[in-house]
């Protein structure tokens, strides 16, 4: 019988996660280090100090083409080229004003969370592929290994955003644009590079039951009514999903793939019996 090594040999594999300060992002970074990974976490948020050997926190603003370049340089600086990224910065339900129809959102909204959410994704994307890039020219190809881009979908990129369409476009925009364009891009580039997206479900952030209490209606709708596992998905869930993506020891061959952590999500609840009920 065959043995099989269950290991993910990320050890010694520079990850740079962008976000890395969020819910999500901190719980990413983690999994990561755990894994043995060198990881840079760039946040917009100031950084806090850390004295773990194998972890740089930066501050950047992923929308910004100077911010990242800087940002990149520290990460390169500290621990060699990035071979590993997790693009998960952006701007999500959580943050962005809701509205009741398209009709009443500002072009400045729509703007800033295309800035963010796929320029900056974009802008994540291009130096990732530009390091690795570098490093081929330089013959250091057959040093390199876990070479890899996550890109951080959504639910929404699927089904749509009734209240926020500028969020569920720049999701649609990274899973059904970029996506399968780095699919033919990356390997050219280095015959290794793997491009994928996880694109999650509602998750449990520490923000998800406070929002679900301060709107009835919102688990039931978000997270249980079209999904088949009738519960939100773990930040845990998340990273786990993310650190087997990046594995090319687990996932060598999954290339210009979504993988949906959704709970089992199939739809978007159109109308609440109340709503059908109020149209009688």
């Amino acid at each position: 019988m065959a043995s099989f090594d269950l290991s993910l040999r990320l050890d010694e594999t520079h990850v740079l996660v962008t976000g890395g300060a969020g819910h999500i992002g901190s719980v990413t970074v983690a999994a990561f280090l755990a894994a043995g990974a060198y990881v840079t976490s760039l946040d917009v948020a100031a950084p806090k100090p850390s004295d773990h050997p194998r972890l740089l926190n930066v501050q950047a603003d992923i929308s910004s083409e100077q911010s990242v370049h800087a940002a990149w340089k520290q990460a390169t600086d500290k621990f060699g080229v990035v071979e590993c990224c997790v693009a998960l910065a952006s701007l999500d339900l959580s943050v962005l004003k809701h509205h009741a129809t398209l009709a009443d959102m500002e072009v400045e909204q729509w703007r800033r969370t295309f800035e963010v959410n796929a320029q900056g994704t974009f802008l994540t994307a291009r130096a990732w592929l530009r390091g690795v890039r570098d490093a081929v020219k330089q013959g250091n190809g057959q040093r390199l290994k876990n070479v890899s881009l996550i890109m951080i979908g959504s639910e929404s990129g699927h089904f749509g955003e009734r209240a926020n369409p500028d969020y569920a476009s720049t999701k649609a925009t990274v899973q059904y644009g970029l996506l399968p364009s780095l699919k033919a891009d990356a390997p050219r580039v280095y015959e290794h590079a793997r491009v994928n997206v996880l694109s999650p479900g509602p998750v449990n952030t520490p923000r998800f039951p406070v929002e679900c209490k301060e709107n009835p209606g919102q688990l039931y709708a978000d997270a249980q009514a079209t999904v088949a596992l009738r519960k939100p998905v773990e930040m845990s869930s998340v990273a786990r999903g993310i650190v087997f993506l990046a594995s090319d020891a687990w996932s060598a061959h999954v290339h210009g793939q979504i993988l949906n952590v959704d709970s089992g999500k199939v739809g978007k609840l159109m109308w609440t019996k109340e709503e059908c009920d109020a149209q009688h």
